[in-house]
């Protein structure tokens, strides 16, 4: 059984995606294992700014779509997470 953000993740995949064990097992690996592109996203995020005309709605949603790609073996902490924000809302 699922538990915690693993199953969160589960009940929020789009209805008829899983068709099989290996497609949720892809889906499973692709959220929660590591990959060499996960550093590559976690440097970006940690670079991450907020461009002069870009709306507070539009960066929040910018930067929770960069949050949501790591796989979860990698999420920094949530307070991690809120100093990354932060510092992107700081001048170039």
């Amino acid at each position: 059984t699922l538990q915690g953000p693993a199953a969160e993740w589960f009940q929020h995949l789009p209805a008829g995606s899983i068709t099989s064990w290996a497609t949720l097992r892809d889906a499973f690996e692709d959220r929660y294992k590591p990959s060499e592109d996960a550093f590559a996203l976690l440097s970006r995020i940690t670079h991450l700014k907020k461009e002069v005309n870009e709306t507070m709605r539009d960066f929040v949603t910018r930067f929770n779509a960069l949050i949501n790609r790591v796989p979860v073996a990698m999420l920094p902490t949530l307070e991690n997470q809120k100093c990354f924000f932060v510092n992107a809302m700081s001048s170039k």
